[in-house]
C-alpha cells in the first residue's frame, strides 16, 4: 500500500506590495523554501505563482529568485500551475474577466515556463463555484485543487471525482492543511499520521484486509514557510521529506500524475460554493466567501456596490473603438491598467476587524485602484462622446467610495472603544 502525498504550496504578493516587505519575504520564504527543494532528489510539488508575484520579482531585482524556481521546474521537481493573475475572488467577478485573469496569467507562465501547458488550476483562495468550475474546464484545464469543505460526497482517497463536464476535482484535506499551517503538528506525526489515515478496508467475508493505494493533498500558503512561521521550511518541511526519504510506502507526486494511478469516479460532482476560509456553519448560512463578502460587513457591502457600478462602466468603455483617439485610448489602457490590478482580494480580507484581519490603509490601496480605474474608464467615455451613459455609474461609484471613507473611520472608531473598554476592565 502507498500513500500518496501530492502537497500544493501557494505564493503570492498583492499588486500593491511594499519593496521592503517583498524583499523580507523572498529572503525569508522563497529563496529558502526553494534552496530546500534542489537538496532532494525526488521531491515533486505543485506550486502556484501567481503572475503578478513573478513580476514583482524581476520589478524589484529578485530574478535570481526566479532562476531558482526555473531550475526547480525544469528538473521536474515542481509543477506550474494556472491560476488569475491578480489574485481576485473568481466567483465575485464578472465571467469575461475570469476568462482575463486566467489568460493574463497563462501568459506570464508561457513566457517564463517555456512550453508550459495547461494542466492543473489553483482558484485564489480556493473560492470555487460550479460557474467557474465549468469555466476553468473550458478554458482547458485538466483539474482543479479546492477546498475539502466543498466536497457534497463522501470523502474519496482512492478515487477521482469529477464534474459533470469532465474537470478532475481535487479536494485538499483541510484538517493536515491547517494542522501544517498554523504549527499544530510535528514533522513526525504528519508522517505518521499520512501513514495510517485511511486504515485498509476490511472484507466482510473473509475478514481479510485488501490494502489500497491511497492519495493525500495538501496545500497552503508558502509564506507560511520561514515569513510566517520562522525557519519552518526546516523546522517542518525538511524533516519530513528527509523522513519520507526512509520510507518505501510514501512518495510525493505532482496532482497532476494521480489519474496515472487512480480510477476517476463513475459519479459527477459539482463543488459547493466555498474557500479554504469557509466553514460549514458559512455554507448553511448561505455564506460562502465570508472573508470577502459578508451580508453583515458594511465595507464588504459598499464595496461590491461599488464595484458593481465599476464592473457597467468598463463594459461600457471595453465597447468603444478606442483606436478613433489617442485621448481615448490612453484614458482606456490606464483604466485597464487599474482594474485589472484593482480587483485583487486582500481590501475585502483586510476588512474584518472581528478576525483581528483589520487595515484601513490596505482596504484603501485598493480602494484608490478602482477609483483610478473608474476615472479613467469616465474619461475614455468623455473623449468618445458618450458619457451621458456613465455617468450614473461613476456618480455611484463615488458615492459609495464616500460612503466606504465614512465606514472606515466609524470601525476604526468602534475597535479603539472596545479596546479602551477591555483595558479598563
Amino acid at each position: 500500500m502507498t500513500t500518496f502525498w501530492a502537497p500544493l504550496i501557494h505564493i503570492y504578493q498583492p499588486p500593491s506590495q511594499e519593496l521592503s516587505i517583498l524583499k523580507l519575504i523572498d529572503k525569508e520564504c522563497y529563496k529558502p523554501l526553494f534552496t530546500l527543494f534542489e537538496e532532494f532528489e525526488d521531491v515533486k510539488f505543485s506550486l502556484n505563482i501567481s503572475g503578478v508575484l513573478i513580476e514583482l520579482l524581476y520589478e524589484f531585482g529578485l530574478s535570481d529568485t526566479m532562476d531558482l524556481l526555473k531550475n526547480l521546474v525544469s528538473e521536474s521537481k515542481i509543477e506550474i500551475v494556472g491560476t488569475a493573475k491578480y489574485h481576485p475572488i473568481l466567483p465575485l467577478i464578472p465571467e469575461k474577466e475570469v476568462q482575463y485573469q486566467i489568460q493574463m496569467n497563462e501568459e506570464v507562465n508561457r513566457r517564463e515556463f517555456g512550453r508550459w501547458e495547461r494542466k492543473g488550476f489553483f482558484p485564489p483562495e480556493l473560492a470555487i463555484s460550479g460557474r467557474v468550475a465549468k469555466y476553468i474546464r473550458q478554458l482547458g484545464y485538466k483539474w482543479v485543487v479546492v477546498s475539502g469543505i466543498a466536497c457534497p460526497e463522501e470523502w474519496s482517497y482512492n478515487k477521482i471525482y469529477t464534474s459533470p463536464n469532465g474537470l478532475q476535482l481535487f479536494f485538499r484535506d483541510d484538517i493536515l492543511s491547517n494542522k501544517i499551517s498554523f504549527k499544530n503538528i510535528s514533522a513526525n506525526e504528519y508522517v505518521n499520521t499520512i501513514k495510517e489515515i485511511f486504515q485498509p478496508i476490511e472484507v466482510s467475508k473473509s475478514k481479510s484486509n485488501i490494502e489500497i493505494d491511497k492519495f493525500i493533498i495538501t496545500a497552503m500558503d508558502g509564506e507560511t514557510f520561514g515569513h510566517h512561521i520562522k525557519n519552518y521550511e526546516k523546522t517542518f518541511l525538511k524533516k519530513v521529506l528527509d523522513q519520507i526519504n526512509n520510507e518505501e510506502n510514501i512518495q510525493t507526486f505532482f496532482i497532476s500524475e494521480l489519474d496515472q494511478h487512480f480510477p476517476l469516479s463513475s459519479k459527477k460532482i459539482i463543488p459547493l460554493e466555498s474557500s479554504w476560509s469557509t466553514t460549514y456553519e458559512d455554507i448553511q448560512a448561505g455564506i460562502p466567501y465570508p472573508l470577502w463578502k459578508h451580508p453583515e460587513n458594511k465595507i464588504h457591502k459598499y464595496y461590491w456596490k461599488l464595484m458593481k457600478s465599476l464592473n457597467n462602466l468598463m463594459n461600457l468603455a471595453d465597447k468603444i473603438d478606442i483606436k478613433t483617439d489617442w485621448e481615448v485610448e490612453n484614458y482606456y489602457n490606464t483604466a485597464r491598467y487599474f482594474y485589472n490590478r484593482g480587483i485583487y482580494s486582500c481590501p475585502t480580507w483586510w476588512s474584518n476587524p472581528h478576525n483581528k484581519t483589520w487595515s484601513p490603509n490596505l482596504i484603501y490601496k485598493g480602494i484608490e485602484l478602482l477609483m483610478r480605474a473608474a476615472l479613467n474608464a469616465q474619461m475614455a467615455l468623455v473623449y468618445y462622446g458618450e458619457s451621458d451613459r456613465s455617468d450614473g455609474y461613476y456618480d455611484s461609484i463615488s458615492l459609495y467610495h464616500s460612503l466606504l471613507l465614512m465606514e472606515l473611520s466609524t470601525i476604526s472608531k468602534k475597535n479603539i472603544k472596545k479596546i479602551n473598554e477591555s483595558n479598563n476592565e
